[in-house]
């Protein structure tokens, strides 16, 4: 079953890969790695998907559109179009590591004041917390995962799953 598939997916690499990033909060190793992991998800919510469920994803969760923008950002050096309102284009030396807010290790402009750990930030958004925007949306997959707008297997889906056609919930209108 599919929703068994995406839970182990999500507690043995995404809750791990997240867990990674907040002990170390200032890596954009761990960020870009958890970026990636989370982004994935999907992957597991709709095999086979040719980008729509991607793009329904980014357009229901801006939480979701960042981490897929980070990810392939790092992944591509950028990503996104300006023509494109849930992937805004986006390079990899944006997503800039934030010091944390005490003397002698907090960067003027970046740091946040008496902000204990630091985090992972975008220079063109100071105020943005990757951190706490994997959370959401790692929420809102898991929300994905009781309803995940699956739609109905046709004759023609050469996708592999492990479901039986009677258990490929309905599309909503």
């Amino acid at each position: 079953m599919a929703s068994l598939e995406i839970e182990q997916y999500l507690s043995e690499i995404v809750d791990p890969t997240i867990a990674d990033c907040e002990a170390n909060p200032t890596s954009r190793r761990h960020a870009f790695l958890a970026c990636v992991a989370l982004f994935h998800a999907k992957d597991y919510l709709h095999p086979g998907d040719g980008g729509n469920f991607r793009k329904r994803l980014r357009d229901e969760s801006p939480d979701f559109a960042n981490v897929d923008r980070i990810a392939h950002a790092f992944k591509h050096v950028s990503s996104g179009h300006p023509n494109a309102p849930t992937n805004q284009p986006l390079k990899s030396e944006e997503v800039i590591s934030r010091p944390a807010g005490f003397w002698d290790v907090a960067v003027l402009g970046v740091s946040r004041w008496d902000d204990p750990t630091g985090g992972v930030t975008l220079n063109t958004d100071r105020e943005f917390d990757l951190l706490a925007t994997l959370k959401r949306a790692a929420t809102f997959i898991r929300a994905r995962i009781k309803a995940p707008d699956v739609p109905p297997r046709d004759d023609n889906d050469t996708r592999l799953h492990a479901a039986s056609n009677d258990e490929w919930p309905d599309a909503e209108a």
